[in-house]
């Protein structure tokens, strides 16, 4: 790809497609992903023979939840790798009481979205042990059973309130006969998802995109594509190909009156206005044009087509971009004499030929259509 002009950056590319991007994944946060499903099957699964073994070969930590780092010859391999991506996946996962014999009171995430040493630090530090299991602090001698938690020393006044704090996120917590167990806290239902997990290792930046008025059903592909261009301000008109360095003029190749850019050759230009026109003048709409192809796809609604030509007449718009830009093509490739009449006549075409792939019935002329477009 070398010398070959880059539209748009790789980290766009490789976002979602609601964020703009292609939803193309990163090989390396996949592989991450991948390796973390392990770390979290290891957790999850409870008499898994391949747990078995790993946890004779490496000992276990954190009672039992996890083997202990792997080391010399014995940690070569991937096991060693999968260890390196379980930082993460823990933060992700919390546990659901059973017995509670294998979860720590104040360290573990298991009452709450975070640990409760972090929501009452005063009194982990007043606690008698720290490192008390949830079984340790349960009295099951005490009627239905409840907490007995155990401090270093009397409460002063203003500490009382913060027990009754802790004993109201506690309320619903008890212990049963069932094993303790980990869920993961990203998402489906509880259980690891690949997906799910490498959209957390991505974090995007969060991107106001009008992802649906582009990717389309049935919308051939290279026109979605090239709106998704154009969106982004990244297809090559002249002044883009100026700023790379090309030593060209810019005249717009449709009106010759002014600079091409994206959102002249696509919105503003004279001769393409002939299009728009054409198409709110079917409806009998006026519109202020937006400034910017992104904010033309947001503004575009079709609540007056009525519902079987709305997918329709959300499509306009690209299919609009698709014609100016192969006419803007042409002229500036092959040279020529702009007709503004092929131009009206070629989009309709276009149009039409879409619409065709989707109603089951519908009219059957171009004249038909163009009046099937125009009833409410």
């Amino acid at each position: 790809m070398e010398g070959k002009a880059h539209l748009v950056n790789w980290e766009v590319v490789c976002g979602d497609k609601v964020n703009g991007g292609l939803g193309i994944r990163k090989l390396t946060l996949m592989n991450r992903a991948l390796l973390g499903k392990w770390a979290w099957r290891f957790a999850y699964d409870k008499e898994a023979l391949w747990k078995q073994v790993l946890g004779a070969k490496h000992g276990l930590e954190d009672h039992g939840w996890r083997t202990k780092k792997a080391v010399g010859a014995s940690g070569v391999g991937v096991w060693k790798e999968i260890l390196k991506e379980a930082d993460w996946c823990w933060d992700k996962m919390g546990f659901k009481v059973g017995k509670g014999n294998r979860i720590k009171f104040w360290t573990d995430v298991w009452c709450g979205d975070s640990a409760l040493y972090q929501r009452f630090q005063q009194l982990y530090i007043l606690a008698a042990n720290r490192n008390a299991l949830v079984e340790d602090l349960w009295d099951q001698n005490s009627g239905e059973g409840g907490w007995n938690l155990r401090f270093i020393r009397d409460f002063n006044d203003w500490e009382v309130e913060m027990v009754g704090e802790l004993l109201q996120a506690l309320r619903d917590f008890r212990i049963v006969r069932e094993d303790d167990s980990v869920f993961w806290k990203g998402g489906g239902r509880g259980q690891f998802r690949v997906k799910d997990a490498y959209s957390w290792l991505d974090r995007p930046t969060d991107v106001i995109f009008p992802k649906n008025k582009i990717w389309m059903e049935r919308v051939p592909t290279k026109i979605s594509f090239f709106a998704w261009e154009a969106t982004w301000g990244k297809i090559l008109t002249l002044d883009r190909l100026q700023k790379r360095g090309w030593q060209l003029p810019n005249r717009c190749f449709l009106c010759a009156c002014e600079a091409e850019s994206v959102n002249h050759i696509l919105i503003h230009c004279t001769v393409v206005k002939v299009i728009w026109d054409l198409v709110l003048g079917l409806v009998g709409v006026k519109w202020v044009f937006p400034n910017t192809v992104k904010e033309v796809l947001f503004s575009w609604g079709g609540a007056f087509v009525g519902k079987k030509r709305k997918k329709l007449w959300n499509s306009i718009p690209c299919f609009i971009f698709w014609t100016v830009w192969k006419e803007r093509n042409r002229l500036a490739f092959r040279g020529g004499d702009l007709n503004i009449q092929r131009l009206k006549y070629s989009f309709v075409c276009n149009i039409w030929g879409w619409a065709k792939l989707y109603m089951e019935e519908g009219p059957h002329s171009l004249l038909d259509f163009l009046d099937w477009l125009a009833s409410s």
